[in-house]
This record gives C-alpha cells, sequence and structure tokens, in this order.
C-alpha cells in the first residue's frame, strides 16, 4: 500500500476457518477413503486458481476464531502468557481438535500428512500474484451457542479458570479489558507471524462485534487500540526482519460511525496514528446499500488506510430464500464507489454456493465457481455503470429479540402508518448514486405495503414532489412465502416510474401519507422492502 489512498486492491475476500473448505466439495470427498491429504491439497489449490480467474486482490483466510485455530502444531514458540493452556504436541492438539475445527476429515488428514492448509493456499496465493492475509475473529461467539460449544474447547477452559474473562451479557465471548485476554490473542497473531510470510493480517471485529460490558465499552476503547499498536509493531518488526515493505493490517468494522463509538472502536485514533492500512466497514450479515461510506473515507484522507464496504450474500434478517445476485451488488458497489470507496470486500460468499453443502441453505448448488465472476465485475465501476442495477433497502433487522441487530443498532428501516393517528404519514431516506436525467437510464421504484384495504388511499411523494397517482401501479398478493422472502401477510406491491427531478444523485426521501381511512382502525400499515431498478437503455 501507498500514501494518499493510491493501494491498487480492489477486491479483499475474507473467510472464515472452514467456510472455504467445508462449503465446496472438498470437504465431501474428504471423506472418501480413497482419497488423500495430496488430493484434497490439490482441489484446496484448484479453489484458490478461482479465486485468481476473479481477479481478485486479497484473500483473507482466518486462522483463529473462539481460541481454536487453523495452524498446525507443534507451536513454533511456547506462548508468552494469559493463563491458557496451549496444545505442544500433535497429538495432543488432535485431542482438543477433534471437537475443533479438525472433526473436518480432510483437515485431520492434510495435518496427518505433514501438510499445512494456511501454507497451502499462502503458497497458491502468491503463485497466482495474489495477497494472503491472516484472518483473526476477535471475539466470535460460537461457543456459547448451544451444541456448537463442543467446537470451542478452550474457551470452555477459560470460563472455568478465569471466569472473570467472560461476558454474561454476550454468551461465548470475552472481555478484552483484562490483560489476560489480550496477551492469549496476541499469542495467536505471533505464532502467524511468526510461522508464515503473510502479506498482512486482518482483524475481524465484527464476529462478534462486542468485546466489552456494553456500559463499558467506550470507556474501555483505548485497550483496543493499544492492542492494535502492538499488532502495527509486530507486523513492522517482521517486515524489518525479512526485508518486506511494509506488512498490510486490516480491520473490519461496524458500518456506521455511531456504531463503532458504541463498541469501542476508536476507528479515528486507528488510522491517525498510522496503524491500519484498511477498513471494512460492515453490518454483520446483510448488504447495505445505504452505507454511510464517505463518514469513514472522510478519515481516511491523506493517509494510507483504504476504505472497502463490505457485501454480503445476505439481503435481510429471515429472509433465507433469496441472495444478491450481480444487479444487487452493482448497485451497492456504485454507491459504495461514488462515495469513496476503494473496492468492496465479499464475507461469507459461500452462500452463493452452499447447497453443496446441505439443501437448507441459500443459493444455487451451481453458484461455484460461477458467482465469482461478479466479483471480477465489482473492480471496475465504469463497466458496472453499463449494466442494470438494482437497489435494495429492505429492513436489515427485523427488531425482534430472535433478529435484532447484534451491534445494538436499530435497523429495521420500514414505513409504519397508524391509522389512529391524526396524520398518518412517515420517510424513508435511500441512497442511489445515479443521475436519472440521463435519457439512457430508466428507473423504477417499488415497495410494500402489508394491512393495507383496497379503499385506502395513500400519498407517496420523493423528495417533497407528489408523485401523479396515475402514473403508480398498485396490485394485490395474498401474502410472501418463505420460499419467496420474509413471510408477509397480504400486500400491495406500488411500482412507479423514478426519474429526475424529482430524484436526484445521493440520498432521496420517500414520504408515504395515509389519505383515506375505511375500517380496520386498530391496524397499522407497514411500507418497507424498497427497491430501486435501474435499467440501462
Amino acid at each position: 500500500m501507498s500514501e494518499n489512498n493510491t493501494d491498487p486492491y480492489k477486491i479483499v475476500i475474507n473467510w472464515d476457518e472452514g467456510a472455504m473448505y467445508n462449503f465446496l466439495p472438498v470437504q465431501a470427498l474428504a471423506e472418501r477413503d480413497d482419497v488423500d491429504a495430496y488430493a484434497i491439497k490439490a482441489m484446496l489449490e484448484e479453489a484458490v486458481d478461482e479465486h485468481a480467474k476473479a481477479r481478485v486482490d486479497v484473500l483473507v483466510h482466518g486462522v483463529f476464531s473462539g481460541f481454536v485455530s487453523v495452524m498446525p502444531y507443534p507451536r513454533l514458540a511456547p506462548p508468552t502468557g494469559g493463563g491458557v493452556h496451549v496444545p505442544a504436541t500433535l497429538d495432543e492438539h488432535h485431542q482438543w481438535s477433534d471437537q475443533g475445527w479438525f472433526w473436518l476429515a480432510g483437515f485431520r488428514k492434510l495435518a496427518d500428512a505433514g501438510l499445512d492448509l494456511v501454507q497451502i493456499v499462502l503458497d497458491r496465493c502468491h503463485k497466482n500474484d495474489m495477497k494472503f492475509f491472516a484472518g483473526f475473529r476477535m471475539n466470535d461467539r460460537h461457543a456459547g451457542s448451544g451444541e456448537q460449544r463442543k467446537f470451542y474447547p478452550r474457551v470452555q477452559q477459560m470460563a472455568r479458570e478465569h471466569p472473570e474473562w467472560m461476558l454474561e451479557e454476550y454468551a461465548g465471548g470475552v472481555d478484552y479489558k483484562y490483560e489476560g485476554v489480550r496477551i492469549a490473542v496476541l499469542d495467536f497473531i505471533v505464532e502467524a507471524i511468526e510461522r508464515y510470510d503473510l502479506d498482512g493480517i486482518e482483524l475481524d471485529w465484527m464476529r462478534w462485534c462486542h468485546m466489552f460490558k456494553s456500559s463499558e465499552a467506550i470507556g474501555n476503547a483505548p485497550f483496543l487500540t493499544d492492542l492494535i499498536r502492538k499488532v502495527r509493531k509486530l507486523l513492522d518488526d517482521a517486515a524489518d526482519k525479512r526485508g518486506r515493505e511494509r506488512l498490510a493490517l486490516g480491520a473490519r468494522i461496524a458500518s456506521t460511525m455511531d456504531e463503532c463509538t458504541s463498541l469501542g472502536y476508536d476507528v479515528a485514533a486507528w488510522i491517525d496514528e498510522g496503524l491500519v492500512d484498511h477498513i471494512c466497514p460492515s453490518d454483520f450479515y446483510h448488504t447495505d446499500a445505504n452505507m454511510p461510506v464517505e463518514d469513514f473515507v472522510k478519515l481516511t484522507e491523506g493517509t494510507r488506510c483504504a476504505v472497502y464496504p463490505s457485501i454480503h450474500p445476505s439481503i435481510c434478517w429471515d429472509n433465507g430464500a433469496a441472495i444478491p445476485g450481480i444487479e444487487e451488488y452493482r448497485a451497492a458497489a456504485t454507491n459504495y464507489y461514488a462515495y469513496g470507496a476503494h473496492g468492496v470486500s465479499p464475507y461469507n460468499y459461500m452462500y452463493h454456493w452452499a447447497q453443496i453443502r446441505a439443501p437448507h441453505y441459500p443459493g444455487p448448488a451451481d453458484g461455484w465457481p460461477r458467482a465469482m465472476s461478479y466479483l471480477t465485475e465489482l473492480k471496475d465501476a465504469g463497466r458496472i455503470a453499463k449494466s442494470n442495477r438494482r437497489y435494495m433497502f429492505h429492513p436489515l433487522w427485523t427488531g425482534s429479540r430472535e433478529g435484532h441487530a447484534p451491534t445494538g443498532a436499530y435497523k429495521q428501516d420500514k414505513i409504519t402508518l397508524d391509522r389512529r393517528a391524526d396524520d398518518p404519514h412517515g420517510t424513508f431516506v435511500f441512497r442511489i448514486a445515479e443521475d436519472l436525467a440521463d435519457k439512457n437510464l430508466c428507473a423504477t421504484l417499488e415497495f410494500k405495503v402489508t394491512a393495507m384495504i383496497h379503499s385506502d388511499e395513500l400519498e407517496v411523494r420523493i423528495n417533497g414532489e407528489t408523485i401523479p397517482a396515475e402514473t403508480i401501479q398498485w396490485t394485490w398478493r395474498v401474502g410472501q412465502s418463505p420460499d419467496e422472502g420474509r413471510v408477509l401477510g397480504p400486500h400491495f406491491i406500488f411500482q412507479m416510474p423514478l426519474s429526475s427531478p424529482p430524484a436526484k444523485f445521493g440520498d432521496n426521501e420517500l414520504s408515504v401519507r395515509l389519505m383515506n381511512r375505511v375500517g380496520m382502525t386498530n391496524r397499522r400499515l407497514n411500507v418497507q422492502e424498497f427497491e430501486v431498478l435501474v435499467e440501462v437503455g
């Protein structure tokens, strides 16, 4: 990377410890007796080759999650401290890892053959002129998720030996205000840097967001900044020792500055001190086309730090049937690039082909490697501009106990019209980085309204200008099933042409007012699932 945001990367893809492997045919084949470790190695190399064909710039592969690592043992050096026992021999590692990542047959075969999964992926990345970063999930909480606890035995041990380290508020998480926790994490980071000729490290603070008690997070932010300083020094020392240029340090963070602040992420300090080389603002699980990318870009002006907003193969909570396609990714990327992003960072991208693993996952089983080609297109804003784009603004999180945003932020974007109110109306702001005065573009706005009846009348305004009623089409539907998306009761679909004026490049205010009310006075109308389709003529 170089000064003043001239970083050449466009696509920084992040994989957890097992996803790139477990969601591909590799895992199923690995269980066969006639498939040995070297055949598995060849399959992994083919997977990396597909990334190269898609012109991915940086592959981030997870090596640490819940104090379980895919780095094989014995360690190169004893741990520096932290009070967490680390296996010293391969046999002992297997005893731990039968309930960790090595329950995957292929991982065990590789280890038994003396092959290192991380080294295999790293070497193949370098052969393809791709960068390889080691990824660290800084507080993955699967260890607190019922049956999954058995896969994270070290967290259970920590809970027994140091109960004060655990975040009772967030089951399975540890509290970074304790030096022992930070040292224990640094042990693994030291190990990764010493073992491998990495191009960088990415710290994933979004799995699972909370590093402290909610009431202490803002005040404890210096603990995380100090930890990042230590990681920066480790990388700088390694670069000097190896005669290499700066080794990169990235951070996955929340999608708004308010969320980052409330979680104890002092992103401004990380950037001002030159600690991080890229940041990936991200919702926990969904692609957010409304993300205020410019707030992060402003922090990086005049620095080496680049901004890669995340894209996820998920539209919103409670929608397991649909995943974004290339039109949806184009739209999100258009908004990101228009506000200064340097590229995009796919996360959990395996859901495009996850049915290879199990039929209950979304996405077609034949999505691999076809969906990788989407990433090639997302490298080029000019190419994106020549194709159709669909902006999706669905409620990212339902607001219910089960569907709340993990960061604690309210992300239930919809307009609620209360029939009992004197003047039932509401607004929603959506972002489209489009000049709809361009004669080559044709746009349509669509949304759904539940609990509405035929005699109801809605007034729709865009940026204060009323949309003529005769241009609005509305169609009644009996409901929306789980096979189609989020479950909705009877609703109307509203569709109308969108042009400029009244629409504008950037943030647009949609206003909906209930003008005529007949009966059903105790029911509220919900206006939701806003979409804008921009077609290129």
